[in-house]
């Protein structure tokens, strides 16, 4: 049985779980296939499984909640999907997609979500030319230096927050000789090395630098390492690592002689699993946050809350967003998803107002959009009560990947390298 109505999906859950773990998993659309037009199919990379699993499940479910209110409808046709678990893994990530593309028969893939997935599935893209919606992975190149014309983002680029965070952490913060604790690969990388730059720049001073790999167990040599002198630590961390930097912090009594700012941690697929010492901290720089106050992002949160019991990531704000984004594409040429040069322009010349604010591409495929710097509150929830959420407190508006300066002076200072 490998087409399920939404109801019998409902009922089958479990096994929709365990086929995606497998990257098996294809959910259809709620009406009956017409006999004179066939679905528009959509192949879905996430990390089902892997040290991102949990981020990879707010994905899936983000995107699953915008299809179930679009009754799987766009351009008058069915929207069928179907999920690929890529571990946040480059080398599965490339395996799934080509697995889409050449025997699921997909219209267009999106995804994936982990950073250095995006360049792999981008290849892919650029080989067959089936179209690419690349959310959430934020590999600053594929939308700078290794641009592919058939692939569009409508998620981030991993420097495009981190750069209103440094300027943040100089001039609001009032700091000049930080520590910064990043994660050592391509997204990690590059968000944390764009807080550097306008840090730096500013006037800022970097005491120390030190990364890690995904799924460091122990940070404690980490924090023993940390200047004396370090007026400020900002981390930029992923995965449950994300839930050890936190826990060794406390541990080692370091909220009585430091302060740490979450450059990019706490975000809110984590904060069911922190508690109440992490309220008033700066949880993130980002271009979302879940206790951002606008219609949009109320009427997303709630729904999502009532279907999930939780409030939603950025990466779950994200898949709703790369489905609104490509059904408004859609509905603009009448369904014809396989006039692939068609559906890029729609894609590219739509815009959409999203629960994290309005969106638009750059002549570069990357969305100008808002960052957000939040901080860990409790709310009390109309669905789920007291809750831990990041509330905006400085909002950078309409900020481009290529920060304030030209598109042409950022190229050519060439990509960030640790």
């Amino acid at each position: 049985m490998r087409f399920l109505s939404l109801n019998r999906a409902k009922r089958f859950g479990l096994a929709a779980v365990a086929l995606a773990a497998l990257g098996m998993a294809t959910v259809p659309g709620t009406q009956a296939q017409s006999q004179s037009q066939a679905p528009i199919k959509i192949g879905v990379l996430a990390p089902v499984t892997g040290p991102l699993s949990t981020p990879g499940k707010d994905m899936v479910d983000g995107w699953k909640l915008f299809w179930e209110q679009a009754k799987n409808q766009a351009g008058g046709r069915n929207v069928e999907y179907v999920i690929a678990d890529t571990t946040c893994n480059p080398d599965q990530a490339l395996t799934q997609a080509r697995r889409l593309v050449h025997q699921e028969k997909v219209h267009f893939l999106v995804g994936p979500l982990c950073g250095h997935e995006g360049p792999a599935v981008a290849q892919v893209s650029k080989e067959t030319g089936v179209p690419l919606v690349m959310d959430s992975a934020g590999a600053d190149s594929v939308t700078k230096w290794d641009r592919t014309p058939t692939m569009v983002r409508t998620a981030v680029s991993a420097s495009q927050i981190g750069h209103p965070f440094g300027d943040y952490l100089y001039k609001e913060l009032g700091k000049r000789n930080v520590t910064f604790i990043a994660q050592d690969y391509t997204w990690g990388q590059e968000v944390a090395l764009g807080m550097v730059r306008t840090f730096t720049e500013a006037g800022g001073k970097v005491a120390k630098l030190i990364w890690n790999p995904i799924g460091t167990k122990d940070y404690g040599a980490t924090i023993a390492s940390i200047p004396a002198d370090t007026d400020a630590v900002v981390a930029v961390v992923v995965g449950a690592d994300r839930v050890r930097l936190f826990e060794a912090w406390f541990s080692f009594g370091m909220d009585k002689k430091k302060t740490i700012y979450g450059g990019y941690w706490m975000h809110q697929d984590v904060l069911p699993q922190l508690d109440d010492r992490a309220i008033g901290m700066i949880g993130n720089s980002l271009n979302y946050a879940a206790g951002l106050d606008t219609p949009e992002n109320k009427a997303f949160t709630t729904a999502f809350a009532q279907a999930y019991r939780r409030l939603p990531s950025w990466f779950g704000e994200s898949a709703y967003t790369a489905g609104l984004w490509t059904k408004t594409a859609i509905d603009s040429i009448n369904g014809k998803v396989e006039d692939r040069e068609a559906f890029l322009k729609a894609m590219r010349t739509v815009q959409v107002r999203a629960p994290r604010g309005p969106l638009r591409l750059d002549e570069y495929d990357n969305p100008i959009q808002n960052v957000y710097i939040s901080k860990i509150q409790k709310i009390k929830h109309p669905v789920l009560g007291d809750v831990l959420t990041n509330v905006p407190v400085k909002t950078y508006e309409g900020v481009s990947q290529f920060w304030t300066d030209k598109p042409e002076d950022f190229l050519k200072r060439g990509p960030y390298k640790r």
